[in-house]
């Protein structure tokens, strides 16, 4: 399952789409987390990004998207992704997309 995420949000407003995603990892899912437009904001937060790391999740963000934001320097630990990377991502890399805005 691959969820992409697009919008910035709390820690207490993640927590639904991330139970989903934790529901999915210990079913044996392959999960992954896309963050792109506003929503890359939120791996500047050292609780949120070790929470995604410890949940065993791949973490990804839109390098563009970061470097719109300036926060390539601020993303270490996350797989930065060209749109050419995404689309990837999306055809051959994850059964299931979920698209959280």
């Amino acid at each position: 399952m691959l969820v992409i995420l697009s919008k910035s949000f709390s820690a207490n407003n993640s927590a639904s789409i991330l139970d989903i995603a934790l529901k999915a990892a210990k079913e044996g899912e392959k999960v992954g987390i896309l963050h792109i437009h506003d929503s890359c904001i939120m791996l500047t937060s050292d609780q949120y990004h070790r929470k995604l790391v410890n949940a065993g999740f791949n973490v990804y963000a839109s390098k563009a998207d970061c470097e719109a934001r300036g926060l390539l320097k601020r993303t270490k630990g996350v797989k930065l992704v060209t749109y050419r990377e995404w689309v990837q991502l999306v055809m051959n890399e994850y059964k299931k997309i979920v698209s959280w805005n």
